[in-house]
């Protein structure tokens, strides 16, 4: 009973400090990448095409991701709390808090310590490079992948009871990889996890023990062949249901454009040196959150052609160091090396140190690996806390730990404000990002919707001097000039916006109005024809729908 009790007190801690920092996004509307929601919810919000939603990929075949989970969770977001933002934003908030909880619990399983626990998720929730995850909706990718891969690893190690549900990992481990890729993380990790819930440390020169390293091998494999096998299975179902909706071109390969991820279109040094100085910019963003930013694509972050340069060396040390943590710590602290090895584990797949991804850099992209830089923080807080160093010292150590969690806490609340609106994220973007063509096309869109055209075109041409090819900039472009009566010049700027190997599908929408509004249908519908992929259902309906406001 007082088991139960002091579970139930961490589940309402963990809501209270969640809500505390991110209830004011449920004020918040549907920004930036959210907006590929919108444009989807005649397919999300339509009850009888679930099995159509769990056959799509995300959002295009061309990218490379199949993520049903992550759909078919908005379609339950449709289907039970309505099309508002707001209920969108609900289920972000109780899914992180849930995860904080699943932290707690996970940690207190494999390390058997309380306080470790209960700190490393009070110092996940709070950690204010988790706000794009939290606050943006789409990233709910991102919270379903660790919320399900604490679930599959969890399963692994037996409870207070002694009972454990291994063969539950793979159906977890299935839901985690079909929320995002990066869950794939979880079969190294698990290794870890197994070898430190069996204390499975070999050391041929152990006097101390009769059993030979070959012995506790074999002991290895029958404590865990069952839950390996079942994360196994649950891998080849994910990997088949990718193979069947992706096919054979896609099912690896991601492709994307110089504008997401300019590390694609260089050569395999300077890939690796940008990729150091990119770790060095997460490390510095994780300790010192004062300037989070919502994009960090071309040409914010310049490609690194030498070694020798101050974030290249920075972001290679920090590499180094942590590597030499995993061994130095290994039997020294335990979950100090695993915290380690946890976040190289899962950092490296969005690193593009291996092979490039779908973005130079983004926040988000390192929410399931912080976990590791979590644990590693709270395990050093809780050595000194509970060493014999004089009281002195640990009165130090816990008023730095409490000012620490303030102000986390109060930087985490102010940056979710920034994602209420797209006018206040993208002002935000355009001063922390001020060479992106993103967040400068993006302020220019903003403006735009505002009808402040005269600083509309401002921004989007200093978006097109940037770069002259990115697709929305250019829709974007084509609008202003559209509101500026030059419709000639707009409709070739629209035309120009689905030239592209990853064309603005939203210019289809803007030839169709200025067809409706030239009277001419047959053209509108041709156009909303492939903005609807086809849908001619769709497009009737929009014209219709055109008609009755007219």
């Amino acid at each position: 009973m007082k088991q139960k009790n002091e579970k139930l007190i961490i589940l309402i801690t963990c809501f209270l400090l969640v809500f505390a920092i991110y209830g004011r996004t449920l004020a918040g509307n549907f920004v930036f990448d959210d907006r590929g929601i919108i444009e989807h919810q005649y397919l999300l919000s339509d009850f009888s095409k679930i099995p159509n939603v769990l056959s799509l990929p995300y959002w295009t075949k061309e990218a490379g991701l199949y993520r049903p989970i992550t759909l078919f969770s908005y379609t339950l977001n449709f289907l039970f709390l309505g099309n508002g933002a707001l209920g969108f934003h609900l289920i972000n908030i109780i899914l992180y808090a849930l995860t904080g909880y699943l932290i707690f619990l996970f940690i207190r399983r494999i390390f058997k310590q309380d306080f470790l626990a209960v700190l490393t998720a009070v110092l996940f929730i709070i950690l204010p490079i988790h706000s794009e995850a939290v606050a943006n909706i789409i990233g709910r990718a991102e919270i379903l992948a660790l919320f399900f891969s604490l679930l599959a690893l969890s399963a692994l190690i037996s409870d207070e009871n002694g009972k454990n549900k291994m063969r539950f990992a793979g159906v977890w481990f299935f839901l985690a990889m079909g929320s995002k890729e990066t869950a794939i993380a979880v079969l190294p990790v698990a290794l870890a996890v197994a070898w430190i819930n069996n204390k499975f440390i070999i050391n041929v020169e152990d006097e101390k023990t009769k059993i030979s390293v070959f012995e506790r091998g074999i002991g290895f494999c029958r404590q865990y062949w069952s839950g390996f096998l079942s994360l196994a299975i649950g891998l080849l179902a994910y990997f088949l249901a990718r193979y069947l909706v992706l096919g054979r071109q896609y099912f690896l390969g991601v492709e994307t454009s110089i504008v997401e991820n300019p590390l694609k279109f260089v050569p395999f040094w300077p890939r690796i040196f940008t990729a150091f100085k990119i770790t060095g910019i997460y490390f510095s963003k994780i300790f010192w959150p004062l300037d989070l930013c919502s994009d960090y694509s071309y040409n914010q972050i310049p490609i690194s052609d030498s070694f020798w340069q101050a974030g290249v060396l920075a972001g290679f040390f920090i590499i180094i160091g942590l590597f030499f943590a995993i061994f130095y710590f290994w039997r020294r602290r335990a979950e100090i090396s695993f915290g380690v090895l946890f976040f190289i584990l899962s950092f490296i797949l969005v690193s593009n140190f291996i092979f490039p991804i779908g973005a130079i850099a983004g926040e988000r992209l390192v929410y399931f690996a912080s976990l590791g830089i979590c644990l590693i923080l709270a395990s050093v807080f809780a050595c000194v806390l509970k060493s014999k160093v004089k009281e002195i010292f640990k009165i130090a150590a816990f008023a730095f730990l409490l000012l620490i969690i303030i102000f986390y806490s109060v930087v985490s609340f102010k940056r979710a404000g920034d994602w209420q609106t797209e006018k206040k994220l993208f002002a935000s973007a355009a001063r922390c990002a001020p060479n992106s063509v993103l967040s400068r096309s993006n302020l220019g869109a903003a403006y735009y919707l505002e009808k402040d055209y005269k600083n509309a075109e401002k921004e989007l041409l200093a978006a097109e001097k940037i770069y002259d090819s990115y697709p929305k900039g250019v829709n974007n472009l084509g609008l202003v000039f559209w509101k500026k009566g030059e419709r000639e010049k707009a409709r070739e700027y629209f035309l120009r916006a689905l030239s592209f190997r990853f064309p603005y599908y939203g210019a289809y929408e803007n030839l169709a109005l200025m067809a409706l509004e030239d009277g001419n249908m047959e053209e509108a519908k041709k156009w909303l024809k492939e903005f609807y992929l086809g849908n001619e259902d769709a497009a009737e309906k929009y014209i219709k729908s055109y008609q009755g406001v007219r």
